[in-house]
């Protein structure tokens, strides 16, 4: 709807600088020109500007949640049975003990 409504203002802007550099009319004839200045233009210029900004807006930057940081635990897996922790032996027939170590 936003964009719909900065293009039709954005029309309706040049069309009435149009009207306004036609008011007076074609200086017609073999050495007549069109003497509407420079403000058709500058108008324009400053449309499309407007126009532009409205469709080129760089993309919305997201945070994201604060990452905590937790500091490492010291625990390690000890198997009672064979009587070694968890990098020695990979299996404990008994089931691991949580050890906390220093």
């Amino acid at each position: 709807m936003k964009k719909f409504l900065i293009s039709f203002i954005a029309f309706l802007v040049l069309l009435s600088t149009s009207v306004c550099a036609n008011a007076h009319g074609w200086r017609g004839g073999y050495g007549g020109g069109w003497r509407g200045g420079w403000a058709p233009f500058a108008a324009g210029a400053v449309v499309g500007a407007v126009v532009a900004h409205s469709y080129y807006r760089p993309a919305p930057i997201y945070y994201g949640p604060p990452a905590y940081y937790y500091p490492p635990q010291n625990v390690a897996a000890f198997c009672p049975e064979n009587g070694l922790y968890y990098p020695q032996t990979q299996a404990c027939p008994s089931g691991w003990q949580r050890v906390i170590t220093n």
